[in-house]
């Protein structure tokens, strides 16, 4: 009779550590979704805090900066610089890092990285973004209205989408989707940059 109660005892604790094991499983879950959704607004304000610094830059230097190719921060030279890299988070005087520890990455129509600002402001890269469905969000004409693209890769810091390649030019912006989906981007449009650039006296 003493083995059975002790027997029954050990049955007890093990269902008591299956519920408390279903409990806090049940609490993990919903913690790591609200990490997620913080780094995401975190995120989402660093990036607007780039679009601002990639605009007042413009105003004081009467260009868009190089992307930085070599990791250290500065954007290269402006006579010779590649379209697409890292952002120069050293010259524009912002964080270097998303919310997940990821470089951003910086794309910038090549018009706009010599001095002036052309006028009239065409576009040669024709930089197009879309969601995930392949809609267009950006006017996707020859002259496009799009001059620079900020890039977090995201949870998994990987590029989704069409983020990866800068062949054709088309980048993704859209919603969060777990293990589908996690970059986050923002865009500056020319003419932004122009009311801007007026609003300051500098343009025409």
């Amino acid at each position: 009779m003493k083995i059975y109660y002790q027997g029954f005892l050990l049955i007890e604790m093990a269902i008591v550590l299956l519920i408390m094991t279903l409990v806090i499983g049940s609490l993990l879950i919903p913690l790591s979704v609200q990490m997620d959704q913080s780094r995401l607004k975190a995120t989402q304000q660093d990036l607007e805090t780039i679009k601002e610094a990639l605009l007042g830059f413009a105003v004081i230097n009467g260009r868009l900066p190089c992307p930085d190719t070599n990791n250290d921060g500065i954007e290269d030279n402006p006579s010779a610089c590649e379209t697409e890299g890292d952002l120069p988070w050293s010259t524009l005087a912002v964080g270097r890092q998303d919310a997940w520890g990821q470089p951003f990455r910086y794309r910038v129509d090549a018009h706009y990285t010599a001095q002036p600002v052309p006028n009239p402001p065409d576009t040669t890269n024709n930089l197009r973004v879309r969601n995930r469905q392949g809609e267009q969000l950006t006017n996707e004409s020859v002259n496009s209205d799009v001059i620079a693209i900020i890039v977090s890769l995201g949870k998994d810091g990987q590029a989704n989408h069409e983020n990866g390649g800068v062949i054709d030019n088309i980048y993704t912006q859209d919603v969060f989707v777990e293990n589908s989906f996690d970059d986050r981007l923002i865009f500056l449009s020319k003419n932004l940059l122009i009311n801007r650039l007026a609003y300051s006296g500098q343009w025409p």
